[in-house]
């Protein structure tokens, strides 16, 4: 092999290698949740009908922030702000800031997530709400295993300060504590592990 044809090689080598970097760095950049926050919280809006659309996190939300609680019939990917996340439950509630409305929180796909209803109500005994939930669209989802947050308006003597009995669909029932303080988001109550 002559120098030059050798410098060529090594050349075409080096420029197949940087280009293959270039791929690499391109795809890990891609994927994945750049905050490196496991527990989904990037928000984004999701539709029941719609693939999620990227919206930013409201700024300044805090706990004591109603305009951080999305409204009834809303839905956003990630839990409710300030609420620590779980991977031993499917899902959980909680009231928002806004009086009148209680936030559900519900695990699985982030591109398919199942959905709560908009409204809930009380079951026939009238001892506890019973909040829908819409079946996940059929795919192709990604097998990724986040929360998606719904914001849910329940009858105005449900958020009375009182503990609460809510029946989340076929996943489960949880007893959710009222609020600390008016304006705050109350804690969340996850549904018991199955097994």
């Amino acid at each position: 092999m002559t120098a030059s044809a050798h410098h060529l090689s090594r050349g075409l080598v080096l420029a197949g290698a940087a280009a293959a970097l270039a791929l690499l760095v391109t795809a890990c950049g891609a994927s994945g949740d750049p905050s490196g926050d496991p527990s989904g919280g990037a928000s984004s809006d999701v539709s029941p009908s719609a693939s999620p659309s990227p919206s930013p996190v409201p700024p300044g939300g805090g706990a004591g922030d109603e305009a951080a609680a999305p409204p009834p019939g809303e839905h956003v990917r990630g839990l409710p702000e300030g609420a620590e996340g779980t991977f031993d439950s499917p899902a959980g509630a909680a009231w928002s800031p806004s009086s009148g409305v209680l936030l559900v929180v519900t695990y699985g796909s982030g591109s398919c997530p199942q959905l709560a209803e908009a409204e809930a109500g009380w079951d026939d005994a009238h001892d506890a709400l019973a909040v829908g939930l819409v079946d996940p669209d059929p795919g192709p989802c990604t097998m990724d295993y986040t929360p998606t947050t719904s914001a849910v308006a329940v009858p105005s003597d449900a958020d009375s300060g009182a503990p609460v009995t809510v029946r989340l669909g076929d996943l489960g029932t949880v007893e959710v504590a009222p609020r600390a303080e008016d304006g705050a988001a109350g804690p969340v109550a996850w549904v018991a592990a199955a097994g």
